[in-house]
């Protein structure tokens, strides 16, 4: 063999090495990030499933249809720690090699939830040797000093007994899963401490000691886009780079809280580390919302809410991104909090809407959308409809993602317009119908040409050049099949108002079921 031939040899061994190695990642491009599933650019048309019903594999075996049924292409599904390590250093692997199989029966993916240290701010799926041993295991303490039912984040050998059941299950995925149907991971859930900080011995002590400089050079470093709760707390006292937390961030609630995010993300950071060191597929976290109720807050601290984000990433390289669970009828709003340069934006829990998946996946180049308790969904035709046409528009919505040429309108509260901006047209949707839905995703495909799916809307068009008028020169209703394009009807005259404007009106025969249409616009 000549050298020629070796050189390539060994480059396409390479290559393949890396393809192999990279099929489920997450890649970094110029305009945002993409995730790769089998190599190849993957959106998540998903939904979340009850805590207990990925628990037994019985009870699992009939949900996959109903998912397939409603046109997923994932789904996310979750593993207990209590039933993983049911005693310590015996593993229980039935329950990850049976949904691994059932997945693969169905050529479903999947991403795995870590029941572990916490879930929803409590500590309830830890495995019972954990709960019974808090001297080992100890608890934090609320302010009058009493110790409550959730593992502190600054439990060493609590982070390092999570970490090595994480690393575990890791190694069982990558060992099991020949087909890769587990394509991401994700570590605890909805972490944080429903009081204002955690009052254990140890983290008194350690709220006491220097800030770590690792997060005072990234608010150095990151100082121009931080949040503003951070970077106005940390200016007020002085741009500190070197201080206790009070020091630092002020003898105040805030300080507190930025301390406590740090614990829990720490403690997370040792146990996606430990995970990845086993199989290196993406792991992310996710967030109970900031909310308030009576004026108090009522949330857990220390979670990746967006204000503390950046302590996240400082404290937690190894995680992939964070995500928010969307329940707040602020969806726009919170979308765009958690879809940052550094951060894409990726749901994994929301109410089960429609137009939510339109505007996060077509405004916000969104990895995922994903409805909680999504089996309950099989009874909703309305949001069926809406997963239907997403499916099939998804080959085009992946091949404009980042783009700068898909964008997406969804009506909040009392809303009866949106304005909907390209380089050479504006947009505006009307809102029709007080109790439709009314949301849609408008994908510039040329200069003068537009894809569209909604429903709800009455949509005008206008030159962005003031010296010429904008006007309708076609309208095609259809579909796409197998990623063509099928013509279903020539809309003219009382369909289009003489084209005037192009209605969303839904498909014939279909209850609220989004419509698909090609237009072709001119100008004089």
């Amino acid at each position: 063999m000549n050298i020629k031939k070796i050189i390539g040899f060994v480059c396409l061994s390479v290559c393949l090495s890396w393809m192999q190695a990279n099929a489920q990642a997450l890649q970094k491009e110029k305009n945002g990030y993409r995730l790769l599933v089998d190599g190849k650019p993957f959106v998540m048309l998903s939904g979340e499933l009850h805590n207990s019903t990925s628990s037994s594999l019985e009870y699992m075996a009939p949900v996959w249809q109903k998912l397939k049924a409603m046109h997923l292409n994932s789904v996310i599904a979750s593993i207990s720690w209590e039933q993983f390590e049911p005693q310590e250093g015996v593993f229980d692997y039935s329950i990850i090699d049976g949904i691994i199989r059932q997945a693969e029966e169905n050529e479903m993916k999947v991403a795995i939830i870590w029941f572990a240290s916490w879930k929803n701010g409590d500590s309830s799926y830890a495995p019972l040797w954990v709960k019974q041993d808090t001297k080992r295991f100890f608890r934090a303490k609320n302010p009058e000093g009493n110790p409550i039912r959730i593992v502190s984040p600054l439990c060493e050998a609590a982070k390092k007994a999570d970490a090595k059941a994480f690393a575990a299950l890791m190694k069982r995925i990558k060992e099991q899963d020949k087909k890769q149907t587990i394509i991401l991971m994700q570590a605890e859930n909805e972490v944080g401490i429903f009081y204002d900080f955690d009052y254990c011995e140890a983290s008194q002590k350690q709220f006491r000691q220097l800030v770590p400089p690792t997060l005072l050079s990234y608010l150095k470093a990151n100082e121009s886009h931080l949040s503003s709760e951070i970077k106005s707390c940390w200016i007020e006292n002085g741009r500190k780079t070197k201080g206790t937390w009070t020091d630092v961030f002020g003898d105040n609630a805030k300080a507190k809280e930025f301390f406590m995010t740090w614990q829990y993300a720490t403690y997370i950071q040792e146990v996606v580390a430990q995970g990845k060191a086993q199989y290196d597929i993406p792991v992310y976290v996710n967030a109970w919302l900031e909310q308030y109720r009576d004026g108090q807050p009522d949330y857990p601290r220390g979670g990746p809410i967006a204000k503390v984000m950046d302590i996240y990433k400082a404290a937690a390289p190894a995680i992939d991104w964070v995500s928010p669970d969307i329940y707040l009828p602020t969806f726009r709003e919170i979308c765009a909090e958690y879809h940052r340069t550094d951060n894409p934006l990726f749901i994994p829990e929301s109410t089960r809407e429609g137009g939510r998946a339109f505007y996060a996946l077509a405004e916000h180049d969104a990895l995922c959308f994903a409805p909680f308790g999504i089996e309950d969904g099989y009874n909703d035709p309305e949001f069926i409809a809406a997963y239907s046409v997403l499916n099939e528009l998804l080959p085009t919505i992946i091949q404009y993602r980042g783009s700068g040429k898909m964008h997406a309108f969804f009506k909040q509260a009392k809303e009866d317009h949106a304005v909907i901006e390209f380089d050479n047209y504006k947009i505006i949707a009307y809102y029709e119908g007080e109790n439709a839905p009314n949301y849609g995703l408008i994908i510039q495909t040329d200069d003068d040409e537009f894809i569209i799916s909604g429903i709800g809307a009455r949509l005008h068009f206008f030159s962005k050049n003031n010296k010429l008028r904008a006007d309708i020169a076609t309208v095609w209703e259809g579909k796409y099949e197998n990623n063509a394009w099928k013509t279903t009807r020539w809309l003219n005259g009382d369909e289009t108002g003489a084209h005037n404007f192009v209605r969303l009106w839904g498909r014939e025969g279909s209850v609220k079921m989004p419509g698909v249409y090609r237009i072709k616009l001119y100008t004089f």
